[in-house]
């Protein structure tokens, strides 16, 4: 079951890039909807002990699919932005309950790390201004939300195998790459509508990451 639903994955983020590529936007209603579902269900029967905060962050991503699917309309676009960030705080719970931060394991220094994310964040930040003056706070928090769930993949691998750790970090890499092209797209238009490399980076970050905790 699971090298079937890992295909039908696969097949409609495919789909999806097709579509975004020919411009029929229209029918990713079809496609995107059901990327994070399959990816739920294929965590589901391919994990030997099921972490719940990561099915939650799967579907808070589906939440944000679809809404962001609408992101021309004010409401859903915010609505979408706060899925996303409630998925990010998720996988962020998942990253620290699982990799024992707070014990003896995981050495302080890795903090040094952290200094490329908060460099990245702020540029990133202003960057983005005049145009996000309206919703500054949320983007703020989103941003300091993303590079903490991604800095936090970090403690991982000196508890788990490299194969499993460096699954998550490049997934982790990978969502804020696509996180950065989408907001360049909507705030400052620099980036084509709809790009391919927005949705193929999501949905391979999203594989990633599953296939780090299976």
């Amino acid at each position: 079951m699971k090298i079937i639903l890992l295909l039908l994955y696969f097949a409609f983020l495919l789909a999806d890039l097709l579509l975004v590529h020919f411009k029929l936007y229209k029918y990713r209603i079809f496609s995107k909807t059901l990327l994070m579902p399959i990816l739920i269900l294929y965590y589901i029967f391919s994990s030997k002990n099921i972490i719940f905060t990561i099915i939650i962050a799967l579907f808070m991503s589906f939440l944000g699919d679809t809404f962001l699917l609408f992101e021309n309309k004010k409401t859903f676009f915010k609505l979408g932005l706060f899925s996303f960030l409630l998925s990010h705080i998720f996988y962020l719970l998942t990253f620290l309950i699982t990799s024992n931060f707070l014990k003896d394991k995981v050495p302080f220094y890795i903090f040094i790390f952290f200094i490329p994310y908060l460099l990245y964040g702020l540029f990133f930040y202003r960057s983005l201004f005049p145009e996000i003056e309206e919703v500054k706070r949320e983007i703020l928090m989103y941003i300091i939300v993303i590079i903490l769930m991604s800095f936090f993949t970090i403690p991982r691998f000196y508890i788990f195998s490299l194969k499993n750790s460096l699954l998550v970090f490049i997934g982790s890499i990978l969502f804020i790459i696509s996180d950065s092209l989408l907001s360049l797209q909507i705030f400052k238009e620099k980036i084509k509508k709809n790009s391919i490399l927005i949705m193929l980076n999501y949905g391979l970050a999203q594989f990633l990451i599953v296939s780090g905790f299976i």
